[in-house]
């Protein structure tokens, strides 16, 4: 059941974003015509900073996280409960919030929720490889690199750190061999909640920046899809027994934001502006530098 209805939610949104993406302009010398906007007109060109010097700050982040994320895996030494230790547990431990989530259990919703990971991807392919955009493919494959990296450099950092356990460990009626494997400690946060919130908020992000015109009933259906995505994603990594509440929404925070900032941070200024925020490594640790002009 969760199976077919994903792949009923694929198959729907498939023609939606390949209708976006033809619509607006079936030639590279029509650009200037888009039925998306509201005066029937898009941006004529890219509103982001290109440049292998300008991407270097976000390179380097990234690269830093996914090293952290991988060396914090290497060292990490805690190891899966022993059927001991499961007998020991204690179901009153878990908050009130989270508690539920020790009751679910279903590979369906699992495989479901696999299938959305790698389906979401359909959506900025489909954009970027078709749209006017594809003038800007390479810079445009760069920044969701970059985006992938930063999550999944943060996703796979933190799992590694909190060794939390999933809520099927806390269940009897699951497998034993499922309850003490090597991933049954690697429940906050949600990676393929973090994952499809990133790729559908970038996507929404590239589309929006490239239509600052946009009509509003396009723009809001554009951001519910992206939305929806994750959400979906969230539901069934709880349902399956995967994943508490809190680790889904953690994923869902973490994904949106990068998802939506690595973007907003390449736009070209307007004007003379008071601000400037970039990524940097400061002694190897990645953060944000912010500059305001008084």
């Amino acid at each position: 059941m969760f199976i077919k209805f994903i792949a009923l939610f694929l198959l729907g949104i498939m023609p939606f974003t390949h209708a976006l993406s033809q619509s607006s302009g079936k030639r590279q010398n029509d650009l200037e015509t888009c039925v998306l906007c509201k005066n029937g007109k898009h941006l004529n060109e890219s509103p982001y900073v290109k440049g292998f010097k300008y991407e270097l700050p976000f390179i380097a982040v990234g690269a830093g996280l996914l090293t952290s994320g991988f060396v914090l895996q290497s060292v990490n030494k805690t190891k899966p409960y022993n059927v001991a230790e499961l007998n020991n547990l204690n179901r009153a431990d878990i908050n009130p919030f989270d508690r539920p989530a020790i009751y679910n259990y279903s590979t369906q919703a699992d495989a479901a929720s696999d299938i959305i990971r790698v389906g979401v991807l359909i959506l900025p392919i489909v954009f970027l490889s078709t749209h006017h955009t594809r003038t800007d493919f390479s810079s445009l494959i760069v920044m969701g690199l970059e985006v992938g990296a930063i999550t999944y450099g943060l996703t796979l950092s933190i799992k590694n750190i909190t060794n939390r356990p999933r809520p099927y460990v806390y269940n009897p009626d699951v497998a034993l061999d499922e309850r003490t494997n090597n991933m049954s400690k690697k429940s906050f946060f949600s990676g393929h909640t973090s994952f499809t919130a990133a790729v559908s908020f970038f996507t929404a992000k590239v589309m929006t920046d490239y239509h600052p015109n946009m009509k509003t009933g396009i723009k809001v259906a554009v951001w519910s899809v992206a939305a929806s995505i994750p959400a979906v994603t969230a539901y069934l990594r709880v349902e399956s027994g995967q994943h508490f509440p809190t680790d889904v929404l953690a994923g869902y925070a973490v994904g949106a934001f990068t998802g939506w900032v690595v973007p907003q941070l390449h736009k070209k200024k307007k004007g003379n502006s008071n601000y400037s925020v970039y990524p940097v490594i400061y002694y190897g640790a990645p953060g944000l530098h912010l500059t305001y002009k008084f």
